[in-house]
């Protein structure tokens, strides 16, 4: 009888870890409410100067104003990632198909942007970071090509990424082994870790306490 109670605990107990691990990543993929969303065929123009964005795939935000000819997507989120964050983007004289935008969190915190240009013109990126770097902290890459800065783009102040003049597959790459204040993430994806490891906590608590309690009557 004692064993039987003791397996149906740790039963119990796995049990609750499982759910908790299972069901607790799934929060993220849930959209947020006040959402907008757009497809391929959604044209994003900046008339002034000559330029346009579009989106190879589908995805939503929360927010899309044009500011001083920059496009300033807010909670963007592109086919069903879970990440979601702020895109800083000026197209000048020339037409952009974004078909990636994301933050990798393996090996320390990562954002990048991948589009493919059409014209030789000049795109002006911001991956909303809001603390200092420098030009070692990014790559750039066309066609899968390192572009030497100063050969193709430069780093200026406030984080902005001005490429320049290149045609076909370009992708903006930031790198950084600290954890930044992710202020325009929500909640639950700022702290997804420590929601986890509670979730466990929890569940182990009341599985095990369910348990006493039925083995006492």
């Amino acid at each position: 009888m004692l064993i039987s109670k003791l397996r149906s605990a740790q039963v119990g107990i796995v049990v609750s870890i499982f759910l908790s691990l299972v069901i607790l990543p799934v929060i993220p993929s849930i959209q947020a409410q006040n959402t907008t969303s757009f497809m391929p065929t959604d044209n994003f123009s900046i008339p002034q100067l000559g330029g346009s964005i579009n989106f190879a795939v589908n995805g939503s935000y929360r927010s899309a104003v044009l500011e001083n000819n920059t496009w300033v997507f807010r909670g963007l989120v592109l086919n069903s990632s879970q990440t979601r964050g702020t895109l800083y983007i000026s197209v000048e004289n020339s037409n952009v198909t974004i078909t990636d935008f994301r933050s990798i969190s393996a090996f320390g915190r990562s954002q990048y942007l991948r589009y493919i240009a059409e014209g030789e013109g000049v795109q002006r990126i911001n991956l909303g970071i809001n603390y200092t770097t420098n030009s070692a902290d990014w790559m750039v890459t066309l066609n899968r090509q390192y572009i030497n800065e100063g050969e193709g783009w430069q780093l200026r102040r406030g984080n902005t990424v001005v490429v320049n003049g290149q045609i076909g597959n370009v992708t903006v790459i930031h790198y950084n082994w600290d954890i930044p204040n992710d202020n325009d993430r929500p909640f639950y994806e700022q702290h997804s870790v420590a929601l986890t490891v509670v979730a466990v906590v929890v569940g182990t608590v009341l599985a095990a306490t369910v348990i006493s309690i039925k083995a006492r009557r």
